[in-house]
């Protein structure tokens, strides 16, 4: 049932973020606000985070009950500007992205027990993930899926 609800919750809050049959979460967060921008308190550039992974057949529940718990943990991580998830309506693929006032808050998080549980049971093999970290300037925030794909196919 709670599958059913984050999956109706997510179509719902992801209206705006749908193309080609994917939904998520619009870019959101404590350092963000869609009326005036980065609110953060910043000495330099963002630092952004863009993955993308399958989940593995049969592994979607698990990956929602993991995604339920990072959503729940991530807004009180220290230096966290903003997030959005999004994902494939029909299909496993996923992508996530973050921004963070610095290296040091990313990696954090990276390394906090809500991540590091998320990633062991979420369902999506390492070998299906790719991962891109840089840095942007404030003003580029929200960055866009299409931007967020580009970065991606960029890596190696």
């Amino acid at each position: 049932m709670k599958i059913i609800l984050l999956i109706i919750l997510v179509a719902g809050v992801g209206a705006g973020c749908a193309s080609l049959g994917r939904v998520g979460y619009s870019f959101r967060g404590p350092g963000y606000d869609p009326d005036i921008g980065v609110t953060a308190k910043l000495d330099g550039p963002v630092v952004v985070a863009v993955t993308d992974g399958e989940i593995a057949s049969g592994k979607g529940r698990a990956f929602f009950q993991e995604l339920t718990r990072v959503l729940d943990a991530i807004p009180e991580s220290d230096g966290l500007i903003g997030y959005a998830v999004r994902k494939e309506l029909l299909g496993g693929r996923v992508w996530t992205l973050s921004a963070w006032t610095n290296h040091e808050a990313l990696n954090s998080f990276v390394r906090s027990e809500s991540h590091r549980e998320a990633v062991k049971a979420g369902g999506i093999p390492r070998s299906t993930v790719h991962s891109v970290t840089l840095e942007m300037s404030p003003d580029e925030l929200p960055v866009s899926w299409k931007r967020v794909e580009q970065i991606l196919k960029g890596a190696p």
